[in-house]
């Protein structure tokens, strides 16, 4: 009792009242939970040892959390398996990782948390084949029958090829056309890396400014964004840059006039981008990338071949002239190779007309015109099969002023500036845009298409192995159809036809030839 006789149960709740009220109010200021407003060091309710409120109550995991466990976010959570913990509070994993104690976040723990024929290995899952498959990527490959790891991984032989002992067979392929660009004629081409690019060109409307790539592994089409393009023209030039594609020059469906002009095309963004206005516009010149720079010769305006060239920089969006100090006069349908560190060109029609045996070549490094050897050259002609084979040009075929096909060959060396007599083959011609197409893989020149003695069009080819001198047919293509004024272009690996007329017909068809 209290002095005046009042119990001292019942004056505790009035006295204790204010301290509650101030607790409470500290605890909505603070946003943490009221615990043992009273408790003392080790004794608050529900919690024990180090869990203890500390004077001050006890914290929201108290006394829930094993000793392995930790508090994180008012959770008890193992650091040593907590993919959002792990190793520590607020320490998550990346997506798809798994926490694996004192390792931390990988790809795997054990060989349960990886796919189907996995191991966990160092705490990543490591693809386990059997038998005489071999592990390329994430697929166990037969690599004597995978088409697209044939004989050694990755190695892909392109759709419709198959692999049968380790090595992709030869032949052609026929294209897909669903989703491909409108059929079309003179349009401009190049292999951009993985695909075939293709661009402009005329159907029966009128010049097309729309376009396409192809990829041989997945045989289909995507269509190029028209967004900041190129006006529409026809005879342009495409280039590979490396990392761009170059579209320049060409000119109207209908008329002579040549465009100065172009754009660049970035396939990674499918985006284009503005070029420098070149010193003037050509039609269907020579165009080819060498190394750092867009070499850009001859060609054609008003209806009249043009002499001399520029060379495009995409790095610095500039253009240079080439030295005209022994060059060669203006010229058309001549034959040309580049060969790392020089543009050689050989034969042709100097103003137009009538042939040439002269040869020349250009370096851009040193913007230096040469003529090559006349001794043991091959006779004047133009429309000639021309390749570079690692070393050494080839010349074959073409015709003579008279317009009478050749069947002859010859190899240039430019380190000797020496000229000799090779094995003949059939008679034909390629004149330049119209039919003809060559390559070279391993020790082979790949030629198809070109004019026979009729001056019709082929539809087969050849192939010249420089090792025995030995000329080996190339069946005609599927389709049997002429590809005039077609796509033709050598990826690398095959030769890739599409499109073009067929009998003054523009067609649909594409095909490919693995040598």
């Amino acid at each position: 009792m209290n002095a005046r006789g009042t119990p001292l149960t019942l004056l505790l709740p009035l006295l204790l009242a204010p301290v509650a009220c101030s607790l409470l109010a500290e605890s909505e200021l603070t946003g943490k939970p009221l615990e043992n407003a009273g408790g003392s060091a080790g004794t608050g309710a529900g919690g024990t040892g180090n869990d203890g409120g500390g004077g001050g109550g006890a914290p929201p995991c108290s006394g829930l959390c094993s000793a392995s466990e930790a508090c994180c976010d008012d959770a008890c959570v193992d650091p040593a398996t907590s993919v959002e913990h792990c190793g520590g509070c607020g320490q998550a994993c990346a997506p798809g990782e798994r926490c694996c104690g004192d390792a931390g976040c990988a790809a795997c723990c054990e060989t349960a948390d990886c796919p189907a024929d996995h191991q966990c290995i160092g705490n990543a899952c490591v693809l386990q084949c059997g038998g005489q498959t071999e592990a390329c990527g994430d697929v166990c490959a037969l690599l004597d029958s995978n088409a697209q790891h044939c004989g050694a991984c990755f190695k892909d032989c392109l759709a419709g090829h198959a692999c049968v002992g380790g090595a992709c067979q030869p032949g052609w392929a026929q294209m897909s056309t669903a989703n491909a660009p409108a059929p079309r004629q003179r349009a401009a081409a190049a292999w951009a890396g993985t695909k075939l690019f293709v661009w402009g060109g005329q159907n029966a409307q009128g010049a097309l400014g729309d376009g396409a790539l192809y990829d041989p592994k997945t045989d289909t089409w995507t269509a190029i964004t028209s967004t900041d393009a190129p006006e529409a023209r026809v005879d342009a030039v495409a280039v590979w840059t490396g990392d761009r594609v170059l579209v320049w020059g060409g000119g109207p469906a209908n008329g002579s006039t040549a465009l100065n002009t172009g754009k660049l095309y970035d396939p990674a963004t499918d985006t284009w981008s503005a070029v420098a206005i070149a010193p003037i516009g050509r039609r269907a010149p020579v165009a080819f990338y060498t190394g750092s720079r867009v070499l850009i010769w001859a060609g054609s305006s008003g209806g009249s071949p043009i002499a001399g060239g520029a060379l495009y920089d995409p790095a610095m969006n500039k253009w240079s002239s080439m030295s005209t100090a022994s060059a060669p006069n203006a010229r058309t349908n001549t034959g040309w190779v580049w060969s790392g560190t020089e543009m050689l060109l050989f034969g042709g029609r100097p103003l137009g007309s009538g042939a040439s045996s002269e040869g020349f070549g250009y370096d851009p490094v040193m913007n230096k015109w040469r003529g090559l050897s006349t001794q043991n050259a091959p006779n004047a002609r133009y429309d000639a099969f021309t390749v570079w084979m690692n070393g050494t040009m080839l010349v074959y075929g073409g015709r003579d002023v008279a317009g009478a096909a050749f069947d002859d060959a010859a190899i240039y060396d430019p380190m000797s500036d020496v000229w000799s007599s090779t094995t003949s083959s059939t008679k034909r011609s390629a004149p330049m845009g119209r039919t003809g197409v060559t390559g070279y893989v391993g020790t082979r020149a790949v030629l198809a298409g070109g004019l026979d003695t009729a001056q019709k069009i082929t539809t087969d080819g050849a192939t010249y192995d420089v090792t025995n001198a030995q000329w080996s047919a190339i069946p005609a293509w599927p389709s049997m159809a002429d590809h005039e004024n077609g796509v033709a272009v050598w990826s690398g690996e095959e030769i890739i036809l599409w499109s073009g007329l067929d009998n003054g017909t523009l067609i649909s068809a594409g095909e490919r030839y693995r040598p």
